[in-house]
């Protein structure tokens, strides 16, 4: 599976976005190419990709630049001037962990203008067991509202269907009826479909890659 340079990751409060957007990230550095993570969620306290930017380091080297620490828990975030290094870059990838909906999706307007000009891809996460999301008409909706909110287009669409740790095989199934609808009424590609990797070998050929996942990022009362 092809990838390039800057990959930006949008969706739905809820699809798993973090989760795709570090699986990604660790898929792009094992391919031998320096990679960094933007978070650039400024919305939710808790499933942030900062959250574990230790580990990502520690085992992999990939670095996350967003939101400035000692600014993470202010009222108004402060967003660190390292986004533009990933902007810029020659050689170093870098993917885009953006929050979620149209309001979360607002912060990335502001680059538009530098993206356009840059060899990128933006990956539209759907989960269909979210209710906001639970079908086609609803996840074309929130595709349209985020595409208006970051002043960007959506170039690929990731079935990302999930229950976390309870998912099956039947959530993804469910949730590939739905994409691919949703991709053939609006002409956008699926780029992947994401499996919990336990699952890997009970998924039958869907026609797209098919994507392995591991779980990061935990809930506050997991962390206890």
């Amino acid at each position: 599976m092809d990838f390039k340079r800057l990959t930006i990751v949008v969706g739905h409060y809820g699809t798993g976005k973090t989760e795709v957007a570090i699986n990604y990230a660790k898929f792009i550095r094992e391919s031998g190419k320096e990679v960094e993570i933007v978070d650039l969620d400024i919305v939710n306290p808790y499933f942030r990709s900062m959250e574990v930017r230790k580990e990502l380091f520690d085992k992999w080297g990939i670095r996350v630049a967003g939101v400035e620490e000692k600014y993470m828990n202010a009222d108004v975030p402060a967003i660190s001037r390292n986004i533009y290094g990933a902007l810029y870059s020659k050689d170093k990838y870098a993917v885009f962990d953006v929050g979620g909906d149209d309001v979360g999706a607002t912060p990335l307007g502001q680059y538009r203008h530098i993206i356009k000009d840059q060899d990128a891809e933006v990956l539209f996460v759907v989960n269909v067991n979210r209710p906001l999301t639970k079908d086609v008409e609803s996840v074309i909706e929130y595709l349209k509202s985020i595409e208006e909110a970051a002043k960007i287009k959506v170039t690929h669409l990731v079935n990302n269907t999930h229950l976390s740790y309870e998912t099956t095989v039947e959530d993804i199934l469910k949730g590939q009826k739905v994409v691919e609808e949703v991709s053939k009424i609006t002409g956008i590609p699926i780029k992947m479909v994401t499996v919990k990797r336990e699952l890997l070998n009970k998924v039958p050929d869907l026609g797209y890659p098919i994507f392995p996942i591991d779980l990061y990022m935990k809930t506050p009362w997991d962390k206890m």
